[in-house]
């Protein structure tokens, strides 16, 4: 039977992959198309998803901003950047669960908003928080012409 840990590595990853193919049916000039007022761009979906995956994986281990992967996500302006980036990052969060014991999962933890979390809920923050942009990513794609089910092609 998996471990809670590899469960969350595995959607982790798994949730990454999905988000960037997804994306990827957005035309690139249209990466940076914004629905409206203060809604989000693909590009701006695909960038904090990337932050966030270092910044929560940073948090779980106890450990201050990655500073460099920062700038590098600030910098980024393509898809095929924003999306190597995304992979990184989900990455960086499952190596952070590798360093994790079971025991380590009652432990809490603090986010940097100020919520506290058990770790063995704080590893599966990655994956609902890209679940979360997965589907503002799928609208976008509908309000410029889509309706295609992307989402379960392989």
């Amino acid at each position: 039977m998996p471990s809670i840990l590899g469960i969350a590595k595995g959607g982790t990853m798994r949730q990454a992959e999905l988000i960037v193919k997804d994306a990827k049916y957005i035309p690139e000039e249209r990466f940076a198309f914004c629905p409206a007022g203060c809604a989000k761009t693909a590009k701006d979906i695909l960038a904090e998803i990337a932050s966030g995956n270092v910044m929560l994986g940073a948090a779980i281990a106890q450990e201050g901003p990655d500073e460099e992967f920062t700038k590098r996500v600030a910098q980024a302006t393509t898809l095929e950047v924003l999306g190597k980036l995304v992979i990184e990052s989900a990455e960086k969060a499952c190596r952070v669960m590798d360093s994790l014991s079971e025991a380590d999962l009652d432990r809490e933890v603090t986010m940097p908003w100020g919520a506290k979390f058990r770790i063995g809920e704080a590893i599966f923050l990655p994956i609902s928080h890209m679940t979360y942009h997965d589907g503002q990513i799928n609208y976008i794609q509908t309000l410029l012409g889509d309706s295609k089910f992307h989402w379960a092609e392989g």
